[in-house]
């Protein structure tokens, strides 16, 4: 009786994982560390540029071009002016200041945000939304990389009409989050570099 008893128990006893799922298992958890390290670490380079065309950091003040030179050509080419920044608050002049852009007139004062790095940059509408465009395109990859995670994984179904409500929870709503950013973050995106590219046309 006793054997029978141990037999059962050891019959509905439930099996351990086998190592290559484990491994498997591991291994996703790897990657979806590695894309949001990425992400984070991708998206500093948007936020930080952010806060110096909104103005929120850096020393504002205005920008003097003595000189414009252009190097190479066609769409390779780049437009680089040197002149004297003046601080708004008094206290810093920089007679080598030099400035990356295409719009900038010989003679004539614009604004402009020194950054703490010692560089420049001009606080436009149009680069506002180009560090918007950037973050929310990061994030809408990194989104995509990591349902791709998801899906690699057999407890999440895919296929049939409903495929996020035949998913039991958490992987449910890991897909419904994750497939929002993914297609909110796309578009807003595009709609954010779409609207910052007639800006740079009318130079705002």
């Amino acid at each position: 009786m006793a054997q029978h008893e141990r037999a059962a128990r050891t019959e509905t006893a439930p099996a351990e994982p086998p190592p290559r799922n484990r491994a498997r298992t591991a291994l996703r958890a790897v990657l979806v560390l590695v894309i949001l390290t990425v992400a984070g670490l991708v998206m500093r380079l948007p936020l930080d540029d952010f806060r110096y065309t909104t103005g929120l950091s850096g020393t504002p003040g205005t920008f003097t071009a003595a000189q414009c030179h252009t190097v190479g050509s066609g769409r390779s080419s780049s437009r680089t002016c040197t002149g004297t920044y003046v601080a708004a608050h008094g206290g810093f002049t920089d007679r080598t200041a030099q400035v990356d852009g295409g719009r900038i007139e010989r003679g004539k004062p614009v604004g402009m945000q020194r950054e703490s790095d010692g560089s420049y940059v001009r606080p436009l509408t149009s680069g506002v939304l180009e560090d918007v465009a950037g973050a929310f395109g990061i994030a809408a990859v990194a989104a995509f990389l990591l349902l791709g995670v998801c899906v690699s994984s057999p407890r999440v179904v895919v296929e049939g009409e409903a495929p996020l409500r035949a998913n039991p929870r958490p992987w449910r709503i890991a897909l419904s989050v994750l497939l929002t950013l993914f297609i909110g973050g796309g578009v807003a995106a595009a709609l954010a570099f779409a609207t910052s590219f007639v800006l740079v046309l009318t130079g705002r």
